[in-house]
């Protein structure tokens, strides 16, 4: 029984002890680590207590001792480094300040010298070393001051000579003079006392010479008086020399006499430590006997700490262990238990609080998570689509928005904010954006797209001043509000623009070029005939005149194939190359006529003697042309200016170089709407009957197909400027004019012309008028004819054949087959197609002569003479 009372005594006291609240146990805890704090405090006191009188002590004794041995060497090692700084003053004043200071600071080493009553003991020649000093740096200051007056003396000499030489160096008589004073000059910056005896023997020599030579020239006096005279330059420069050589060796002497004092000083230096050392031993036992007692007291502190370790150990190990479940927690770990949830302590509590928050935040951590996902997935996406996105709620207030957002509406930066109004957002939209509602072209009404847009899909758009087209496809919020994108179609736009552009201009092209054939034999055989019939009429009658206006009418019909043809790019052109400038000053009546006198005409030619290979009658056409059309632009009368000028940077296919045509006016101008259309074909704004909307397209064509470029430029209000790009040629010879157009019309010798044309009409009107121009003519229909016509008759003198013969075979075949078969023998092309398809559908050689349908009598007689000449020539 007794065995087992201490036992229970102490599993009685664990109870006790871990009853005990968690604050109760850390109060005992702490109040057994203040009291042995407060013990190693009192016992710490005494020991300092003791070791501060140790201290007061070494300072009442050796810190004075201290402080002034290490003035006294710091102030010995200062004279030193002080009296260079004498020895190099530069003026009286200076030197004054520097001596007097030098002065201060030995009086002030003498007098702590004197105050320091173990000095003479330790450093007994310390003070004779000092008065040495004295009197040295008393030495010093006499020989600096009399070096500085002596300077000044040298410096005056030189002004005296530089002033001599600026005088008299312009005159040529008096070189000698300024030599000598040079010489002088150099003289007072010699350093070596022989160069200096060498430069006064010459100088003598060559003064004595001088006076010999020109006794009274002027200078000589104040030469020899500066050089040769008492107290002359070489003098005082040698004395200078000597005077800084004496002060060199007094500045050595002082720094040794600082040396010896230095050592002195360190002699008394070594008799302080020795006096320190024997102090700090005494101060050393009283700080060992304060450690003795800290020690102690600090081993029981740490004895008890460690039993406050031990209870706080126990306290902080379930604590801790709550702190890193809270911890794997907060990392994601969800799998753990939780420890000391059956403690009855605050520790306890925490844990089964803790036990409730993990299962909470178990469940809010899944949550989160697929909101992450989600939010991540959004915020992906509403950043980085590519268009504009925006969200308002169901007020009409702004909650959302991407970055594409801003950009495509062109908004300030930093003034959307989250609560703006859907009005005030649209205020910051530019001007032509606000009003331009629009679908499919159709004009829509503002306030009521924005009341729909929260109750149904809408869609629409909106022109901005830089020609972008910006789509809106809102949709309504389940909540309220709205969501919208906004798409560019500007890029889409211009290319279903262009695309429609394109296939007008393929469709007309294609068009043109596949009925210029068969319009322009219609028009041969009615220019032929009509042409055949005006040559047998009287010339004043009646039927003549009927004759030359169905003539007139029939070329105007060729004129507009020829404009068609011209868009499209497939007219024949005949480039020569030319001079602009030239061309339109020689076409300015015409232009002064074509406007009338309300008009002012304004040149200015710069394009010589850059010239262009084009068609000149094409570019007087367009010119003409777009003349017309400024004046029907300004009917009150107005300005018109042509200009002309080089461009280097052009840009064309052709080359860089151009020719620039400048054609402005200042007319009303055009409208952004029919800008766009201008080089249509038939496209007009003036009434029914007064234009057929193909000047503009006809220019279009000639400058394309001539490889240069066209661009207009007009406002309302202001005029409009044309401007047309023709490249430069590298050739520069001028097509010489053919003589003998201008002469009469050739005509045949009764040759036998073999004529090869499939079209009844045409071939009749042939016929006929190669024999009214002196030919006899065989006319057949197609290429077997004419193979049988050819081996029948030997005495042909020239195959006159049409390209296209509606066969497989056409006349470049029948050509070949002629040059093969009858070597020498003419054949003479022509055609009514275009010269691009008669060379992609046909091979046309490039260079070949080919007669245009319709033809004229005159043009027809002068191919086929030039035809038979060629012949001709070839033969002899």
């Amino acid at each position: 029984m007794n065995s087992g009372a201490p036992t229970a005594r102490r599993s009685g006291a664990g109870r006790l002890w871990r009853g005990l609240r968690v604050r109760t146990r850390l109060l005992i805890a702490f109040s057994i680590l203040l009291g042995a704090t407060l013990a190693i405090a009192l016992v710490g006191w005494g020991g300092l207590s003791n070791t501060g009188t140790a201290l007061s002590q070494f300072e009442e004794q050796a810190l004075p001792d201290i402080s002034r041995s290490l003035e006294l060497a710091e102030r010995t090692a200062n004279l030193a480094a002080v009296a260079p700084y004498v020895a190099n003053a530069s003026s009286p004043f200076l030197l004054q300040g520097e001596s007097q200071n030098l002065r201060d600071r030995i009086a002030k080493v003498l007098a702590l010298a004197r105050a320091i009553p173990q000095l003479d003991a330790a450093a007994p020649r310390l003070q004779t070393l000092l008065l040495q000093l004295e009197r040295t740096v008393n030495d010093l200051v006499d020989l600096t001051r009399e070096r500085l007056f002596l300077r000044e003396d040298l410096r005056q000499a030189e002004y005296q000579l530089g002033t001599l030489a600026a005088r008299y160096g312009s005159d040529p008589n008096l070189a000698a003079v300024v030599q000598q004073a040079e010489r002088l000059m150099l003289a007072a910056q010699v350093n070596n006392p022989a160069e200096l005896d060498l430069l006064q023997q010459r100088y003598v020599s060559a003064l004595t010479a001088l006076k010999t030579s020109a006794p009274e020239m002027a200078g000589v006096e104040q030469l020899e008086r500066i050089g040769s005279g008492e107290g002359n330059l070489f003098e005082m420069r040698l004395n200078q020399l000597e005077l800084e050589q004496r002060s060199a060796y007094l500045l050595a002497s002082t720094r040794a006499i600082s040396e010896q004092l230095s050592t002195e000083v360190g002699r008394f230096v070594d008799h302080v430590e020795s006096r320190i050392e024997q102090q700090s031993q005494r101060v050393g036992i009283a700080v060992a006997s304060g450690k003795s007692g800290i020690l102690i007291i600090t081993l029981l502190g740490i004895a008890v700490a460690l039993g406050g370790i031990w209870v706080v150990r126990r306290l902080a190990r379930d604590l801790g262990a709550v702190t890193r479940l809270m911890t794997r927690l907060a990392a994601g770990d969800t799998d753990q238990q939780t420890p000391a949830v059956e403690r009855i302590d605050e520790i306890g509590d925490l844990a089964r609080a803790f036990q409730v928050f993990r299962e909470n935040a178990m469940e809010i951590t899944r949550i989160s998570q697929s909101l992450r996902e989600q939010s991540r997935l959004l915020e992906t996406v509403f950043t980085n689509i590519n268009d504009g996105l925006s969200v308002f709620d169901g007020e009409g207030r702004l909650l959302a928005w991407n970055p594409r957002y801003v950009e495509i509406l062109n908004l300030p930066p930093g003034q959307l904010k989250p609560g703006r109004t859907l009005e005030q957002v649209q205020q910051l939209l530019p001007k032509e954006a606000r009003d331009s509602w629009a679908l499919n072209g159709v004009a829509l009404d503002r306030d009521e797209i924005n009341s729909l847009r929260r109750h149904r899909v809408q869609r629409f758009e909106r022109h901005f001043a830089d020609g972008r087209v910006v789509e809106f496809r809102s949709s309504p919020l389940p909540g309220g509000g709205f969501v919208t994108l906004y798409s560019d179609l500007t890029e889409r736009k211009a290319i279903e623009e262009q695309l429609r552009q394109s296939q007008k201009m393929e469709v007309l092209g294609q068009l043109t070029g596949g009925v210029a054939h068969d319009f322009n034999n219609l028009l041969a055989a009615i220019i032929g005939n009509l042409q055949l019939l005006e040559t047998r009429l009287e010339p004043d009658s009646k039927a003549a005149n009927n004759a030359r206006r169905a003539l007139a009418a029939a070329e105007r019909g060729g004129g507009l194939t020829q404009r068609l043809l011209a868009f499209a790019r497939k007219q024949r052109l005949q480039p020569e190359t030319i001079d602009i400038d030239r061309l339109i000053g020689e076409m300015l009546d015409l232009i002064e006529y074509s406007v009338g006198p309300a008009i002012e005409i304004g040149l200015e030619l710069h394009a010589a003697p850059w010239l262009v290979n084009v068609d000149p009658g094409q570019l007087e056409n367009a010119l003409l042309n777009l003349a017309i059309n400024s004046a029907a632009a300004m009917p009150g009368g107005g300005k018109l200016s042509f200009e002309t000028g080089h461009v280097a940077d052009a840009g064309l296919e052709s080359g860089d170089e151009a020719v620039l045509v400048r054609v402005q006016d200042t007319g009303a101008g055009i409208s952004e709407t029919h800008l766009a259309r201008v080089f249509e074909p038939f496209f007009t704004t003036k009434e029914v009957g007064e234009g057929s909307g193909l000047g503009l397209s006809m220019v279009y064509g000639f400058v394309k197909q001539s490889l240069g470029d066209i661009r207009i430029h007009s406002q309302l209000g202001e005029g409009t400027r044309i401007d047309i790009l023709l490249p430069r040629v590298a050739d520069l010879r001028q097509h010489e004019v053919d003589e003998d157009k201008q002469g009469a019309l050739p005509s045949g010798r009764g040759q036998w012309v073999l004529l090869v044309e499939d079209d009844q009409p045409v071939r009749e009107m042939a016929e006929d008028m190669l024999d009214s121009l002196g030919y006899r003519v065989e006319s057949v229909a197609s290429i077997e004819a004419a193979y049988t016509a050819l081996s029948e008759r030997a005495d042909f003198a020239l195959v006159f054949t049409d390209i296209n013969l509606g066969t497989a075979e056409n006349g470049l075949h029948l050509a070949r087959d002629v040059a093969e078969m009858l070597p020498g023998l003419p054949v003479l092309l022509t055609s009514g197609l275009p010269a691009d398809q008669l060379s992609s559908r046909y091979g046309l050689p490039v260079g070949q002569y080919v007669l245009a349908k319709p033809y004229h009598r005159e043009a027809l007689a002068r191919a086929v003479s030039d035809a038979l000449d060629n012949t001709e020539n070839k033969e002899s």
